[in-house]
């Protein structure tokens, strides 16, 4: 049935949601649950026509930088990547000393409120150009505090971290950049801020992971549509390796009172399914390990919640029509005559229907194209990774229960409307709908998410 509504929609899409709708059983969407590296603040696209590519940078003398610089591979331990330091300017962070010593394991984190920010515009133009004029091929400036492993307080609460390509700046070049740079900081009013000379390659992502998206019943349009890609409680997940074997979150637990850290409490067998996982447990304690991504909405997940989509703008388009041949159908009144007051109040009910339906179905298809553009694959929908997993087992306890349960760490969250606590999942606060849980063995042992 094709529909002659003038409704702002692609006709051969309108078709496909007609179909979807007649041929599909009115199911709602699955009801379900659903760390990112952090943006450089200025990255380079291109190496300075040196001729050189990321694959000719080959570095093969691993004492090229500890010659120089002992620390190279200390500062920076225990970040993903393992970026090793050319140079960092001011004294030297702290190591632990003895036969058995071992490098600290260190984060990278955010820096909130600095006074630097009010006018990062102008140093952060004058840092690059100061780079550029020494022909150091940069590849990013990132002004970042560093913790120690498991520290809520950052030992250095401001850096300026800059990525240079791999075997690209010597030791004493970078000495001399550190210098312009620590000159600009001071003349700007911030001589303690130091500087350091990281190697890394800035790749940029061509489809960035989106984040959740906010929700409130009672303000959403269409609320039974967007939860699937939202943080409530029963978010569907599965692991991005398997994203066939589908399961849900149940609840968000705080690490402790010390931590912010959120956790999202589910089943071992949904993040790890028997079929595909051997049954051993895995417990993510250092950055520097593999991490076991999860998503949100499996394969049959997602594709219900957009079947669901299709349909709902096909049942509004059909009802649509029918409330447009029931205007059609209702007595004008004679000429001179006015119109039965009853007869008015049916016309404008029917009319109001109509005007309602299209609004929703604008609302439909905008979520739509931002679902299927920025969450089509398995990759795109990844929402944290799996923090730590019980073996399956019958527990040692009396009632003799199934030991089967796992912590995922997801994406960091914050809902755009900070008015309406009571309906969202704010997973960067205190509040966890409505409900503050720690987990005191957790902040011991368990890694940040920074």
């Amino acid at each position: 049935m094709a529909s002659n509504s003038p409704l702002n929609l692609d006709p051969d899409f309108l078709e496909l949601c007609l179909a979807t709708f007649e041929n599909h059983s009115p199911v709602p969407p699955t009801s379900t649950l659903v760390s990112s590296p952090e943006a450089s603040i200025l990255a380079k696209r291109y190496v300075y026509g040196s001729g050189k590519t990321e694959e000719d940078i080959v570095v093969s003398d691993p004492f090229r930088l500890t010659k120089y610089y002992p620390a190279a591979y200390k500062d920076f331990y225990g970040l993903p990547s393992n970026p090793p330091c050319v140079y960092k300017s001011g004294p030297a962070w702290s190591e632990r000393t003895g036969p058995e010593s071992y490098r600290i394991i260190r984060e990278a984190r955010p820096v909130y409120d600095h006074p630097i920010a009010d006018q990062w515009h102008v140093i952060g133009t004058s840092i690059y150009e100061s780079l550029d004029s020494q022909t150091v091929m940069w590849t990013s400036i990132d002004p970042v505090a560093f913790a120690e492993e498991g520290e809520v307080k950052p030992f250095c609460p401001l850096l300026m971290w800059i990525g240079v390509y791999p075997a690209s700046l010597s030791y004493d070049a970078a000495i001399a950049a550190a210098e312009a740079i620590k000159k600009i900081l001071t003349q700007a009013g911030f001589p303690e801020i130091e500087v350091a000379f990281r190697e890394s390659v800035v790749t940029r992502s061509v489809a960035p992971v989106p984040k959740l998206l906010p929700f409130n019943p009672l303000r959403d349009p269409v609320p039974e549509l967007l939860k699937p890609f939202t943080p409530t409680l029963g978010l569907s997940i599965a692991p991005l390796k398997t994203p066939y074997y589908e399961g849900t979150g149940a609840l968000y637990l705080r690490v402790s009172s010390a931590n912010k850290r959120i956790v999202l409490l589910t089943a071992a067998h949904v993040v790890r399914p028997p079929p595909a996982f051997a049954n051993t447990g895995v417990s993510r304690r250092h950055n520097i390990q593999a991490a076991e991504e999860i998503i949100a909405l499996g394969g049959d997940g997602y594709s219900k919640a957009i079947t669901s989509m299709l349909s709902a703008i096909g049942d509004l388009a059909s009802s649509i029509d029918i409330w447009n041949d029931n205007v059609a159908r209702l007595p004008r009144p004679a000429e001179g005559e006015e119109e039965d007051e009853e007869m008015t109040e049916k016309r404008q009910e029917y009319l109001d229907l109509v005007d309602k339906a299209k609004k929703k179905i604008e609302k439909i298809n905008k979520l739509h194209s931002s679902v299927t553009r920025f969450r089509t694959t398995p990759a795109q929908r990844t929402i944290g990774f799996v923090l730590h997993a019980e073996p399956i087992a019958v527990s040692d306890g009396p009632h003799k229960f199934t030991r089967d349960w796992a912590l995922v760490e997801p994406v960091l969250y914050r809902s755009r409307d900070q008015s309406c606590d009571r309906h969202i999942v704010g997973m960067s606060g205190h509040m966890v709908g409505n409900a503050t849980t720690t987990l005191p063995d957790m902040a011991k042992s368990g890694p940040s998410g920074a």
